[in-house]
C-alpha cells in the first residue's frame, strides 16, 4: 500500500504533466456551418481520444468568444445538442439575427475542452449563405444536380442529407394527409427496424423535399425511396444513405453499390428488354443498367417518351408497371438511349 502511495505521489509531484494529461481533452475540429436563411447545418470532427465522451453544442444571439469556459457558456446560451454525432441541423432561425454556435468536447471524467465558436451572420431572407456550396451550384435556377461537377454534387447532397437526417421535429407535426399516407406506405415496407428519427426523416423528405428534390413532388420522392429499397433492401438510416437518396433523385450515381441489383439489372432485365447483353463501356448501356439497378430519376421528364416506354414495357412483359423495379425499367427505356 505504501509503495502504491509513493508511486502516485511521484507521478503527481515529479510528473505533473502526466496527471494533467488525464484531465484534458482536445476541442472538436473542422467546425463549419452552411445552410440558408432559416436553417444552419453544422458539422465538426470529434476528438480522436479514448477518453472522449460527448460534445455539447450551444447557440447564442450575443457574441461569444473562444476563451469562454464551458461554465460561462452554459449559463448564458441555449444548449441545443448533446451527444456523439458529428453534425446537427438548427431550424427555424430568424434571417435578421446573427447566431453564434459554441461547441465543447467532454471526456469521461466530465472535463470540458476549450470552446470553438462559429458565427452565422445576418443574411437577406432571399439569399443562401456564402458558406454553403448550394449557392455555387451551376444549375441554381432549376435547383437540380444534373450536369453539376462531382465536387458540387457531393457537397450539396451532403448538405441536404444532413438537413433530412437531423430533422428535429416529430412527423406528427405534418398535417398533410397525402404525405402522411405516403410515408406510412414506405415505412411499413422496411425490412429493418426504424427508430423515430428514421421515420421522421422519411416523412420530412416526402412532405418537404430539399432544394434539389422539391421539383419531384411527394409521390415521386416516395418513389425514390421505393427504388432505393428495391436496390439495397433497406431504407436510409444514416447521412451517407440519405446522400445517396439525394443523388438518385437527381439522376446521379449513388456512392454505395449493390452488386446483386446491378447483376440482376444486367443479366435479367436489360437482356429481356434489349435481347442482348449490355456493353458497359457504352454510355447508353451503362446508363440503362444503372437506372434499372438504382432507379435514377431523369433531369427533366418527357411525358411522351414515358408513354411510349410504358407501351414497350407492356409489350415485353405482358403487364402494366406497378412495382418500383417496373417503373425503373420504364425510365431506362425512356431515357437511357440504349437500343436493341
Amino acid at each position: 500500500m505504501k509503495k502504491l502511495f509513493s508511486i502516485i505521489l511521484f507521478i503527481s509531484i515529479i510528473c505533473p504533466q502526466f496527471a494533467i494529461a488525464q484531465d484534458t481533452i482536445s476541442k472538436p475540429a473542422s467546425f463549419i456551418i452552411s445552410g440558408n436563411n432559416e436553417t444552419a447545418i453544422l458539422s465538426w470532427k470529434n476528438p480522436n481520444d479514448a477518453m472522449f465522451s460527448k460534445v455539447v453544442l450551444f447557440r447564442s444571439t450575443i457574441p461569444i468568444e473562444n476563451y469562454f469556459s464551458y461554465g460561462a457558456v452554459d449559463g448564458l446560451c441555449d444548449k441545443i445538442y448533446t451527444g456523439t454525432e458529428e453534425s446537427f441541423v438548427d431550424m427555424g432561425l430568424a434571417a435578421n439575427l446573427p447566431y453564434y454556435y459554441i461547441i465543447f468536447a467532454s471526456n469521461k471524467n466530465g472535463v470540458y475542452s476549450e470552446a470553438t465558436v462559429i458565427e452565422r451572420k445576418i443574411i437577406n431572407s432571399d439569399k443562401i449563405t456564402d458558406t454553403s456550396e448550394i449557392k455555387n451550384l451551376d444549375t441554381e435556377k432549376s435547383k437540380t444536380l444534373a450536369g453539376a461537377a462531382s465536387e458540387t454534387v457531393n457537397q450539396v447532397s451532403a448538405d441536404e442529407a444532413n438537413l433530412i437526417y437531423n430533422f428535429n421535429s416529430s412527423a406528427k407535426n405534418i398535417t398533410d394527409e397525402n404525405s402522411r399516407r405516403l410515408a406510412l406506405f414506405i415505412i411499413v415496407k422496411s425490412p429493418h427496424s426504424l427508430n423515430e428519427n428514421d421515420k421522421n426523416a422519411i416523412s420530412y423528405f416526402i412532405h418537404e423535399g430539399t432544394p434539389t428534390t422539391i421539383v419531384l413532388g411527394t409521390g415521386e420522392r416516395t418513389g425514390v425511396l421505393n427504388s432505393y429499397l428495391s436496390a439495397f433492401d433497406k431504407l436510409p438510416r444514416s447521412v451517407l444513405e440519405w446522400q445517396d437518396i439525394i443523388k438518385i433523385a437527381n439522376g446521379r450515381w449513388p456512392t454505395e453499390k449493390s452488386l446483386e441489383s446491378e447483376e440482376k439489372a444486367s443479366s435479367q432485365y436489360f437482356s429481356a428488354i434489349y435481347e442482348r447483353k449490355p456493353n458497359m463501356s457504352d454510355p447508353n448501356d451503362n446508363a440503362a443498367v444503372t437506372v434499372i439497378a438504382y432507379g435514377l430519376r431523369p433531369a427533366s421528364r418527357n411525358l411522351e417518351s414515358e408513354k411510349n416506354a410504358i407501351d414497350i414495357y407492356r409489350a415485353i412483359f405482358g403487364k402494366s408497371p406497378t412495382e418500383a423495379v417496373d417503373w425503373d425499367l420504364v425510365r431506362a427505356i425512356a431515357y437511357s438511349g440504349a437500343v436493341r
